[in-house]
C-alpha cells in the first residue's frame, strides 16, 4: 500500500491489518513498524525509524487490526520515497503483515 504525503508534513497515518479479507486480531500480538529509505536498508541501521507500541505507534482498535503510525518530519522534510513495513508477531510467526512506499511530494 502506497502512502502520498506532503513535503513537511507532521502526520500520523492508520492502517487495517488483515487475515486474509477478514481483520487481523491484534490483543495479543506484538506489532512493530519501520520506515527507511529503501528495502536494502537493515532495519536497526540508524538511518532507519523503528516504531514499537506506545514509542511512535498506537494499536487503536486491537480486535479489527487498526495500527497508527506517528510519521516523523525527518521522513517528510524532503520529496522523495521511504519504504516503511508493518511487523505482526504473533505466537511463532513474524513476518511483515502491510508494507509499501510513502512518497513525500513536493510542496
Amino acid at each position: 500500500m502506497n502512502v502520498p504525503l506532503s513535503q513537511g508534513a507532521d502526520t500520523s497515518r492508520t492502517w487495517q491489518v488483515t487475515s486474509g479479507d477478514e481483520p487481523a486480531n491484534l490483543t495479543s500480538a506484538t506489532v512493530t513498524a519501520v520506515i527507511k529509505t529503501n528495502t536494502h536498508v537493515d532495519d536497526d541501521d540508524v538511518a532507519a525509524h523503528t516504531f514499537a507500541e506506545g514509542d511512535g505507534l498506537t494499536i487503536v482498535d486491537a480486535a479489527q487490526g487498526h495500527v497508527r503510525i506517528r510519521i516523523p518530519t525527518a521522513v517528510t522534510q524532503h520529496p522523495g520515497a521511504w519504504y516503511y513495513k508493518i511487523v505482526v508477531e504473533a505466537g511463532e510467526d513474524t513476518e511483515p503483515a502491510i508494507h509499501g512506499w510513502i512518497t513525500i511530494m513536493d510542496t
